[in-house]
């Protein structure tokens, strides 16, 4: 299927010019954001509820979440997924008013009904696909990072424009811009976490216990299990994965990837997964937990903090450098 890529040259900016872009959370993402987008030429505020020494010393004038919202034309919601529905009831809804832009970072929230906007405001997306720091660390070279945008609600008749304006002010269309629902960026996002993220490190993790059960050094095994693949990761990247196993590895490497590797993926089981996350079954659990105090992931934390491995890697890292 065709998709289009919107780049520096599809996307006019003109929409943003003298309006108020408020970045909702000073993390690692808002922080990113908002220095790109100021660096782009555009008036940035910022409201936190912690943070507002921080953008102080930035040089931002930074309010209360709810006095940014009043002083808003636009609201990039930077906020992490569980505390925006009660951040959003007390300080941003009360606050509205007609013909603003609420710019979500994730669409979690919107598309399983915990944040509910009004009709009279623009409800849109942009995610960049990468972490804050690299977002910005991309930016200052002059380059960017792939993005996408989604329009959920569109109360004034150029939410499309705004929301690509914002891509292109934090430095997405340097790279490329795709157009998407709010399902498919949502559920497309959860689903990579648990199969790409969860999935390599559980790889990990099995690799150095099994090494280490069978009698290998825990520092060598360590050192297959995380920094072998930290070492090719960028390169497969850069040339693609084919490249780099038939040109730039060596023929045993190249055996053993493509006759051992199927073996220790389980594609049943990530297609289970995916249709649980598209029937909404995983967000459900992790609204639950969260709900609940996350008494699992504390008890999955403590494990992972104790476990070999983990010590393993604090020694690692002090012996033979990050």
């Amino acid at each position: 299927m065709d998709e289009k890529i919107y780049r520096d040259e599809d996307v006019n900016w003109d929409v943003l010019k003298g309006k108020t872009i408020a970045v909702l959370g000073y993390g690692i993402q808002g922080k990113a954001q908002a220095a790109n987008a100021r660096d782009s030429g555009f008036n940035i505020i910022i409201g936190t509820g912690g943070s507002i020494a921080d953008a102080k010393a930035d040089k931002f004038e930074a309010y209360s979440i709810a006095e940014a919202v009043k002083k808003a034309d636009i609201i990039l919601i930077e906020l992490a997924d569980p505390v925006q529905p009660p951040i959003y009831k007390k300080d941003i809804a009360p606050n509205l008013r007609a013909g603003q832009t609420l710019c979500f970072c994730h669409g979690f929230s919107v598309l399983y009904g915990q944040i509910d906007p009004p009709k009279d405001v623009n409800t849109v997306l942009f995610v960049p696909n990468g972490p804050g720091k690299f977002v910005r660390e991309k930016y200052l070279k002059g380059e960017g990072v792939y993005g996408c945008v989604a329009v959920d609600h569109d109360a004034t008749g150029d939410a499309r424009e705004i929301a690509f304006a914002i891509s292109k002010a934090v430095g997405s269309t340097k790279a490329g811009v795709v157009e998407m629902t709010f399902q498919h960026e949502t559920e497309g996002d959860n689903f990579e976490e648990q199969i790409l993220y969860g999935g390599a490190i559980a790889l990990m993790r099995a690799c150095f216990n099994t090494m280490v059960d069978n009698g290998y050094s825990p520092s060598f095994a360590y050192a297959k299990a995380i920094r072998s693949l930290r070492s090719v990761i960028d390169v497969m990247d850069e040339v693609g994965i084919e490249e780099y196993i038939s040109k730039r590895s060596s023929r045993t490497c190249e055996y053993a990837v493509r006759t051992r590797g199927p073996r220790v993926i389980n594609e049943p089981e990530i297609r289970k997964i995916f249709a649980e996350t598209e029937r909404g079954e995983f967000a459900k659990e992790w609204m639950n937990e969260f709900a609940l105090g996350m008494p699992v992931l504390h008890r999955m934390r403590r494990t992972g903090a104790e476990s070999k491995m983990e010590k393993t890697g604090v020694e690692w890292r002090a012996k033979f450098g990050k």
